[in-house]
């Protein structure tokens, strides 16, 4: 009888070193409970990049507020084509950013003008019942700006008219030749519409 309560003392005493002192790294996922780790069990930054699942995050799972860059690009509509980005001023890289000064001067149209004479048309000689006479000029724009438009105005509605009317080769101005059938001569305005741009395309 000794010796069975004995064997029974020793088996429950063995059995209790057994569960309060686990030996190193005995114990494995098998053992642990569903949903028993939580967020109190984790150490600082004990969870890395390494760690999370490609593709898992979400936007729900982000501070936007602590991303550099970020918090401005939130508005920036159609931000990855940016190419006229005016108020993506906070994009860093902004597509085509390195043009955003140009764009800017989108907001400003230069108006260019010339003022103009053709001269009067010789007199008609019979049988001939009229006669004419062509002149023209051209307006610059300004260093830095790129015609993108033009036209003419004349003083006299009944005796002149437009002959041509175009940009010169290179978008540096607009080129304008008006005929006078009057035997005085008239004076026009070329307008050319200008904006900032590097270069003619």
């Amino acid at each position: 009888m000794v010796v069975a309560f004995t064997a029974l003392f020793m088996g429950i005493a063995g059995s209790s070193y057994a569960v309060t002192q686990l030996p190193a790294r005995s114990v494995g996922s098998k053992q642990l409970r569903r949903a028993a780790v939580r967020n109190a069990n984790l150490a600082k930054n004990a969870v890395t990049g390494a760690k999370v699942k490609d593709g898992s995050l979400t936007g729900a799972d982000v501070q936007a507020a602590s991303l550099t860059g970020v918090a401005s690009a939130v508005n920036a509509t159609t931000a990855t084509n940016a190419t006229n980005a005016t108020n993506a001023t906070n994009a860093t890289n902004a597509t085509n950013a390195g043009h955003a000064n140009a764009s800017g001067g989108l907001d400003r149209i230069v108006y260019a003008r010339q003022p103009g004479t053709v001269a009067a048309a010789p007199a008609p000689v019979p049988p001939e019942t009229s006669s004419s006479i062509t002149g023209g000029g051209s307006a610059t724009c300004p260093a830095g700006t790129l015609v993108v438009g033009g036209g003419v105005g004349v003083d006299d509605n009944t005796h002149t008219s437009v002959v041509d009317s175009f940009p010169e080769p290179g978008g540096r101005a607009w080129t304008v030749r008006v005929d006078n059938n009057d035997t005085v001569s008239h004076t026009f305005t070329v307008v050319a519409v200008c904006v900032a741009a590097a270069a003619a395309g």
